[in-house]
């Protein structure tokens, strides 16, 4: 039966997340998806390795299940885990005849390994989330090529998938967005007199994981600097991982224990501590697929200083509606913190601009409504179209040919070069 139809079961998509044990940036997403979709029209199951997430998903009455997830030929091991991932296949085809499944939404690319082999054995149609550029080696090993639709978060994260031959036709992009009804009954006003932070003191806040690529140590460097000539800056860091321990051994390092201030992970949204007790937003990362801080630190009129990475260039036009500079480049990054620092009236107009921005294009009535309309016109296909006919895979090997020759000759190189 179409969707459109009246009278219509509301279709059952599988979403399939393989993740860690957190909710971070992908997972928020696809919870603000099961939180406002359609549930008329649409029914949600999930299928993930993280009981978390599956925890999280139940609350929002979502059925979802958790299994042990490997990927062949992965950068850790098991990298040739092949009875498992024959397990993988096979259970996501149970899962898709079980349910009846009409679509599948891999939110990322690594469960397109298995599921595009399940879903093109069912006959279903499969669309891929993906949340970051991804490597050459990763997008042939992954199969992210035999989606049905590639999705980026950004136009630049799919960017890459056309350069190897996938039809345009075949990818779009729907950004993230800031579910600011999830900021009600936050308030976060205190927070600067509880860690003795002055009124008048300038904050600069980083929201995410701590892990290398997000450039807290390089923040840190530029914050040593940014003292000797505003003395009263101080920077809260807000979330927690792996890195934790060394940025901060770099803080005590640089002398800089009582301007730095470690919140860990809060349990209210990141925007509102962007709204109430920052005024200036930092994104030092070395690479970043999307920047969800950026525009809750836009939707909450927050100045944003970010470096030049695929997500943040499509949010932030330099000089205009934030600061852009180039990635690790530390004199840059200083400048525009100085800039900001010593100039309210400047971090007043980029944060209001930023706003406007993000009110139009990254709020999530948007963000649902367009996949929304995606996930009805891709089960409405006929199944000749959906992507899993021989005729597309016959017009592909060229394409796996061409990786596969070159890497081969890299790998070549490499041997010969080490004798």
């Amino acid at each position: 039966m179409p969707l459109a139809e009246p009278g219509a079961a509301p279709a059952p998509i599988l979403f399939v997340h393989y993740g860690e044990e957190w909710i971070r940036g992908s997972e928020r997403c696809l919870l603000d998806l099961f939180k406002y979709l359609d549930r008329d029209r649409f029914r949600p199951v999930l299928w993930c390795n993280a009981e978390t997430l599956a925890c999280e998903a139940r609350k929002l009455d979502v059925e979802a299940e958790v299994g042990h997830f490997t990927l062949l030929l992965g950068w850790g091991a098991p990298r040739l885990d092949v009875a498992n991932y024959r397990r993988l296949v096979r259970r996501g085809r149970q899962l898709i005849a079980t349910h009846g499944i009409r679509l599948v939404h891999s939110n990322s690319s690594a469960p397109t390994q298995w599921m595009h082999v399940a879903a093109r054995r069912e006959g279903v149609p499969l669309l891929t989330h993906v949340h970051a550029p991804y490597v050459e080696r990763d997008r042939f090993t992954l199969g992210m090529h035999q989606a049905t639709l590639s999705v980026g978060v950004t136009q630049g994260c799919v960017a890459d998938l056309i350069a190897d031959g996938v039809p345009e036709e075949r990818t779009t992009t729907i950004y993230n967005a800031v579910d600011l009804a999830s900021w009600e009954g936050w308030d976060e006003t205190g927070l600067r007199a509880r860690l003795g932070i002055g009124e008048d003191d300038v904050v600069i806040a980083q929201t995410g994981s701590l892990i290398h690529r997000k450039g807290h140590d390089l923040l840190l460097h530029a914050l040593k600097e940014l003292r000797g000539t505003h003395p009263s800056c101080h920077y809260l860091v807000v979330g927690d991982g792996p890195e934790r321990q060394a940025v901060e051994r770099l803080t005590a390092r640089l002398g800089l224990q009582d301007a730095v201030h470690f919140l860990g992970f809060v349990p209210c949204p990141p925007g509102v501590i962007f709204r109430d007790a920052a005024d200036i937003a930092v994104s030092p990362s070395r690479m970043e697929g999307f920047g969800l801080t950026v525009i809750e630190a836009g939707a909450a009129g927050c100045a944003v200083l970010a470096t030049a990475t695929t997500g943040m260039t499509e949010i932030i036009t330099d000089e205009v509606n934030g600061l852009i500079v180039p990635v690790e480049d530390p004199e840059r990054l200083l400048a525009g913190l100085s800039r900001l620092a010593a100039d309210r009236s400047l971090r007043e107009r980029l944060g209001a601009a930023l706003k406007e921005e993000v009110m139009q294009r990254f709020v999530v009535s948007k963000y649902v409504a367009d996949f929304e309309a995606t996930y009805a016109r891709l089960i409405d296909l006929p199944k000749e179209e959906l992507g899993w006919g021989r005729g597309r895979w016959n017009g592909q090997r060229r394409m796996y040919a061409r990786w596969l020759l070159g890497a081969a000759g890299r790998r070549a190189r490499r041997l010969l070069g080490g004798r």
